[in-house]
């Protein structure tokens, strides 16, 4: 399509002509003379032709090659399941469909068409509430503006009523000193008072004896060293009485454990509201999706492809927008996550910091999560490079993942936690009793959480209320789920070999694969993105894995 107001033809052949005309089929700008040339020409003469100036570099940008075969163009359309497909297509998948139409036998009267006429009906209601989306966001930036003011201003005041009641507990502490100096002065007083009449007392005996030594008599002498024996040893008596009852007192001051305690004036709590918007589409989203979706019979084609890798499961698949797989093994860390097409060529590993378990990816970006259990962490790492990122721990030991408005969910043992992408721990519910080693969420939000152990599938919301738990005598050790193009879960439980349907209200539906159809110690499932093909990873701890690859029809 030309960017500018020349001819396509025209430039094509070195000539210099104004664009008059976009031929929407051609997708070239058309001069005056190549206009009336186009029209002339019997095979071109249907092609649509707008005026140049209508704004149309976006409006013709459309992808019309197939997914499943990049380099074949979508020339058909199946009525059964209401899908374009290319010939490739329409020969494998689409052979027992019946009528196929050429898409421009199918695309007459589409202006008119209901189809038409929901899209735009659709595409209003969704312009609508994006609108109100926007409004309600600008709101809550607003709101968050204002809460972390408010927020300051009460933790300003609570700092302010802390300071002020510990003014108060130092002024008790102060007339607590000043009491206790006064009683220790007064008692110091007092046994220095006794202690002075004592030393007058001894001192006026040794003068005594002095003179009488000096100027008198022996027999005054005598006389006196009788009298005053007495005295001297009662002295010495009460010395040995009084000098152990001495003490010498000091005031010191003993912290309390306050400032050990007081590590924190407290804690930012987040308060989550669900977003009061409500979407009202034009029709009911399941009305426009294929009834065959809600059928979904699986057919094994003997379809398989190995995975070399021993001593370990592989726990997780996860199927990228161009369909190729991304396995989580539980081995050697060095091929913990790995890279494979879709018809089981293997393209790369990429080492982890540990082995891994549970792998999503987040929504608008090139980046998936991977738990690594056994050092109580994720990873996040860019599936376009195969280039691992940080690693980031979490507050226990987590095995499923999945992403829900740019907030991570985990599952841990008996606990589904929801974290921040930077890691901050925003909340935590009790989901069971055990590990939960799978976690998937719908388009919802309703978050499913195999508990392995105690064999039961839980369904919550995410204020972390339980919408049902489901049990059968055959569920037995349900390790990881996958959702269908009507969000039926199928459940592989890994103890008896089975691939369970079930509703999105936990009734289940059927059992459509078993043992004797290849199933050997399931551990993941996945559908590829357009639900033809599901995945299984199969295998025993010490041997070779597989991916079982059944089709849908």
């Amino acid at each position: 399509m030309a960017s500018t107001q020349i001819c396509g033809l025209c430039s094509r052949m070195d000539k210099l002509a104004t664009a008059v005309k976009f031929c929407t089929d051609c997708e070239d700008s058309l001069c005056t003379d190549c206009v009336h040339t186009h029209k002339a020409i019997k095979a071109l003469a249907s092609h649509h032709l707008i005026n140049n100036e209508v704004q149309i570099d976006k409006a013709f940008s459309i992808k019309n090659t197939c997914i499943d075969h990049p380099d074949m163009s979508l020339e058909f359309y199946c009525p059964k399941h209401e899908s374009l497909c290319c010939r490739t297509c329409s020969v494998n998948t689409h052979r027992t469909c019946g009528k196929i139409l050429p898409i421009g036998v199918a695309s007459r009267g589409i202006k008119t068409s209901v189809m038409l006429n929901d899209a735009t009906e659709d595409l209003k209601a969704l312009l609508k509430t994006a609108k109100q989306l926007e409004e309600d966001r600008t709101k809550n930036k607003e709101n968050i503006g204002k809460a972390k003011v408010t927020t300051l201003q009460e933790i300003a005041k609570f700092k302010s009523e802390v300071i002020q009641e510990l003014d108060q507990l130092e002024k008790k502490l102060m007339v607590e000193v000043d009491e206790t100096e006064k009683r220790l002065t007064r008692k110091a007083e007092s046994d220095l008072s006794d202690i002075e009449i004592r030393r007058k007392a001894i001192k006026d005996m040794s003068e005594q004896l002095e003179i009488l030594t000096t100027h008198g008599s022996e027999i005054q002498i005598m006389i006196l060293l009788n009298t005053i024996r007495v005295d001297i040893c009662k002295q010495e008596n009460d010395f040995q009485d009084i000098i152990p009852s001495y003490e010498c007192s000091e005031i010191n001051f003993k912290a309390s454990a306050i400032k050990s305690t007081l590590n924190s004036l407290g804690s930012v709590e987040l308060k989550f509201v669900p977003c009061s918007i409500v979407h009202r589409p034009h029709k009911h989203a399941e009305a426009q999706i294929p009834s065959e979706y809600d059928k979904m019979p699986l057919k094994q084609k003997n379809k398989k492809f190995d995975v070399p890798y021993r001593n370990g499961y592989i726990f997780s698949i996860l199927v990228t927008n161009d369909n190729r797989l991304l396995l989580c093994f539980s081995g050697v860390k060095s091929k913990a996550l790995s890279l494979w097409s879709k018809t089981g060529d293997h393209i790369q590993d990429c080492a982890l910091t540990e082995s891994a378990w549970g792998i999503t990816m987040i929504p608008g970006t090139h980046e998936a999560v991977v738990t690594l259990p056994s050092i109580n962490a994720v990873q996040f790492v860019d599936i376009t490079s195969m280039i691992p990122g940080t690693v980031m721990k979490v507050p226990n030991t987590a095995y499923g993942v999945t992403v829900i408005k740019d907030i991570l969910v985990l599952g841990g043992k008996g606990k589904v936690y929801f974290l921040s992408m930077t890691g901050f721990h925003l909340k935590t519910f009790n989901v069971g009793s055990d590990y939960l080693l799978s976690l998937k969420a719908n388009k919802a939000n309703m978050i499913y959480c195999c508990e392995t152990s105690s064999s039961a599938l839980h369904c919550i919301d995410i204020n972390g209320t339980v919408i049902f738990s489901y049990k059968s005598p055959d569920f037995k050790g349900p390790v990881d789920l996958a959702f269908d193009g009507k969000e039926n879960l199928y459940v592989i439980t890994r103890k008896s070999n089975k691939l369970h349907r079930l509703s999105l209200n936990g009734m289940l539906l059927d059992i459509l694969l078993k043992a004797e159809d290849g199933l050997r110690q399931p551990y993941a499932v996945a559908f590829n993105k357009n639900y033809t093909k599901l995945y299984i990873a199969n295998g025993y701890h010490r041997e070779d894995k597989q991916v079982l690859v059944f089709d849908c029809t």
